[in-house]
C-alpha cells in the first residue's frame, strides 16, 4: 500500500467526467486523504477564501470563464498559495514554459494520471518539503 502523501488536495476541472475519473485515481491511490472537487476555478477560489487552503491543488488549464493561468494569477495576490499541479489536456510547450513562471507550480502533467505519474509526483513533493 501507499502512503498518504497530503491530507487535502483541491481538484479543479470543468469536465464533470474528468472530475471523476481523476478524483476517484488520487484517493484510490492514497495520494490525498480528502479530495475536493470544483467544476469552476472561480468556485474554488472562494473556497480559498472561506476555508484552510490544502496541501495540494491539481489544476485543469483550459476552462470557460476563468481559465487555469488566470487562477493562478488570482492566486498570486493571496497571502496562502497553495502548491499546484498542472493537469491538463494539453501539451502545448508554451502552456508548460507559462507554468513555470509561477513559483507554487510544482509540475505539469498531461492528463491522464497515472500510477507512474503520481509515484513522480510523491517524489516532486518530498523534495519541495
Amino acid at each position: 500500500m501507499f502512503k498518504t502523501s497530503v491530507h487535502t488536495a483541491f481538484l479543479i476541472d470543468d469536465n464533470e467526467v474528468d472530475l471523476f475519473v481523476q478524483s476517484k485515481f488520487i484517493q484510490l491511490s492514497q495520494f490525498a486523504s480528502h479530495i475536493i472537487t470544483f467544476q469552476s476555478a472561480k468556485d474554488a477560489l472562494q473556497a480559498l477564501a472561506t476555508s484552510q487552503a490544502p496541501d495540494i491543488i491539481f489544476l485543469d488549464l483550459n476552462m470557460p470563464g476563468m481559465g487555469g493561468f488566470d487562477f493562478l494569477d488570482q492566486l498570486r495576490s493571496r497571502p496562502v498559495r497553495p502548491d499546484v499541479i498542472i493537469l491538463t489536456s494539453s501539451n502545448n510547450q508554451s502552456d508548460r514554459e507559462r507554468a513555470r513562471t509561477y513559483g507554487n507550480v510544482l509540475d505539469f502533467v498531461t492528463k491522464p494520471l497515472t500510477m507512474e505519474g503520481l509515484e513522480s509526483l510523491r517524489t516532486v513533493l518530498r523534495h519541495s518539503a
